[in-house]
């Protein structure tokens, strides 16, 4: 069943709306946009029609995964039917917690493999083994083919902190690499038809002090630590060591995730509650038509993402309710050299009217595991309350280690409600930075009809930074409609191509209509002056090997300002926030300035001098 790409054959309505979509997206039609150029009016109207195809594809992959979602037949059973032992409180005694679900993991077992083998007279198969009121103690579930595991209203499924009933170790994948780890509290392996339903809350019970987290931060358990395991498996996918000899699990220390299909087709997680994860919260991986609807993810660990399809087509998000420790939604594919042996993408996700009540990540984050590629990506109507800390709303992340491409990623109607760093970021430079094993490529992003707040903005980086290279120019980004409340200096902009903003405020103030022209929107975003040094920030957007860089010195404010002779302790990049400059040694009695050439253009700032 396990194939590269796990394509699949779709209505040929919907794959006429795909090939349009990415047509009219920019990716190929240039001699259009040329023509146009010459008629403003042409051009605006191209542009609507961009946004017209790309929605009118999010509401085909919506009819078409609604269409293929899990169907059952009416057979129904109890886990109670097959000796599960179902308490109306919670049980304190570990030894008495673990006996028990060991008897409970076998009863569930015997209960999905009676309706998986269930064939109903109407063609369909299956049915559905429901979890009663009260508290059920377990270890690991698998689940099997044309099952719908549903949980009655005051259900509880909880998963014991016996760690060996996560074992044997199963395929997985963990941060974008594959390896065998202890099981996911819930997980399926190459199944089909299947579904995880009902109002019933599925408890992980990991908490920051004894069970599954402190691996991630050994302040209590320090001889229990995922560093050495983390940086192991890395290198073991570096390696291309085969996945069979990648073995972790028992005397190792990286967390499973709570909910994961692996190679899965057809699938709906629909109402749950999930509590206490170790890990991740959802991470389908390699699967293929999948809806989740109306679950609430609230568990706020360490790394507690909700909801992360990794390597998966066809999926459909909506009505969730988030209350993480991490990103809402994130759309990954792989991690680096084994993401991009796999080369399977994420593509055709819809992510939409989510509400997110607590979180420190993104709402809306593409990457970093982005190395198998992301495209036709769709977030709308999602809204975050005050109560959220969002490092950005919107972020799109990878690196020179990631590689990838990253296009057609489309977000509308979504409203921040507080963002601490920054509005948006979309960066080349995360984590590792540009360190040129490889190029990636991020295209065709388009934000609009939304709303960005941030509460405190002295904390606040800078409302929307953008960080491309120079040899990969990030291209085509367009704001339409899009209003922000933030930091006064609100661009960080660097090797970009094609930005542009239409009817965008910050703080009231609009912000450069039409495209962006680098030389009229030169910039700096912070300049900090101490009796020995000068460092600063600037935005721009044009090649940066373009821009001669260099400082002025005068001996007056109003004096005649000459190129700085000596500049061995001039430093100047672009990295992992934007441009660093540095002048490391200065003279506090003098006056400075920074200058640029941009496309032909002189640029200088104001007079940076101790006592301004």
């Amino acid at each position: 069943m396990r194939r590269k790409g796990i394509s699949k054959l779709i209505s040929s309505t919907f794959a006429m709306v795909l090939a349009a979509s990415l047509c009219l997206s920019g990716c190929s039609s240039s001699s259009n946009e040329e023509k146009n150029t010459d008629n403003p009016k042409k051009t605006e109207n191209n542009q609507d029609s961009k946004d017209k195809e790309g929605w009118a594809m999010a509401d085909s992959i919506v009819k078409d995964v609604k269409e293929k979602e899990p169907e059952f037949d009416d057979y129904s059973v109890s886990i109670t039917d097959f000796g599960a032992e179902v308490k109306t409180e919670k049980i304190t005694d570990k030894a008495q917690e673990a006996e028990l679900a060991k008897k409970n993991t076998e009863a569930i077992n015997k209960a999905m493999e009676d309706v998986s083998g269930h064939k109903g007279k109407d063609g369909k198969a299956g049915g559905t083994v429901n979890v009663p009121a009260g508290y059920t103690y377990t270890g690991a579930v698998h689940l099997l083919d044309n099952v719908n595991l549903h949980f009655e209203d005051g259900s509880y499924l909880m998963f014991t902190t016996d760690y060996s009933q996560f074992l044997p170790t199963v395929l997985t994948r963990w941060e974008g690499v594959e390896c065998y780890n202890y099981s996911p509290m819930i997980y399926a392996y190459q199944k089909k038809n299947i579904a995880i339903t009902g109002k019933g809350i599925l408890d992980g019970q990991a908490t920051k002090e004894e069970y599954w987290l402190p691996w991630k931060n050994s302040k209590f358990l320090p001889a229990e630590t995922q560093d050495n395991d983390r940086k192991a498996l890395f290198q073991m996918g570096e390696d291309k060591t085969p996945v069979e000899e990648r073995q972790f699990g028992e005397g190792h220390y990286l967390r499973p995730c709570f909910l994961q299909t692996y190679d899965c087709e057809n699938v709906l997680i629909e109402d749950i509650t999930i509590n206490n994860s170790p890990f991740w919260m959802v991470h389908p991986v390699f699967t293929d038509y999948l809806t989740v609807r109306g679950i609430t993810v609230e568990s706020d660990g360490y790394n507690n993402d909700g909801v992360n399809p990794d390597s998966c087509k066809n999926v459909v998000i909506e009505k969730c309710t988030f209350k993480t420790g991490d990103d809402c939604i994130a759309i990954k594919s792989g991690r680096n050299t084994d993401g991009r042996e796999k080369a399977v993408s994420s593509e055709n996700i819809v992510a939409q009217n989510n509400t997110y009540v607590t979180g420190k990540g993104a709402c809306a984050t593409i990457g970093s595991e982005m190395s198998g590629d992301i495209r036709n990506i769709f977030f709308r109507d999602n809204k975050s309350e005050s109560t959220v800390e969002h490092l950005q709303a919107i972020s799109i992340k990878t690196n020179g280690d990631r590689g990838g491409t990253v296009e057609n990623i489309y977000l509308k109607g979504i409203e921040a409600s507080n963002t601490e760093d920054r509005a948006v970021l979309i960066t080349m430079y995360y984590e590792e930075g540009d360190t040129q094993a490889t190029t990636p490529v991020i295209k065709n992003i388009f934000v609009e009809d939304s709303t960005f707040k941030c509460e405190n903005p002295d904390n606040e980086q800078d409302v929307i930074s953008i960080w491309g290279y120079e040899r990969s120019m990030i291209q085509n980004v367009q704001f339409k409609n899009c209003t922000f409340e933030g930091k006064d200096a609100p661009l960080n902009i660097h090797n970009v191509e094609g930005l542009k903003f239409e009817n965008c405020t910050v703080n009231g103030e609009k912000l450069p209509e039409g495209d962006f022209v680098p030389e009229d929107n030169v910039a700096l975003v912070f300049a900090n002056i101490t009796t020995s040094s000068i460092s600063l920030a600037y935005t721009c957007g044009a090649p940066e090997s373009t821009l001669n860089q260099r400082f002025l010195v005068s001996d007056s404010a109003d004096g005649e300002f000459t190129p700085l002779e000596d500049t061995s302790n001039f430093f100047c990049k672009v990295a992992s926030n934007g441009s660093e400059v540095k002048l490391l040694k200065i003279d506090s009695s003098k006056y400075y300035k920074f200058a640029m050439t941009v496309n032909g253009k002189e640029w200088e700032s104001e007079v940076l001098h101790l006592g301004n």
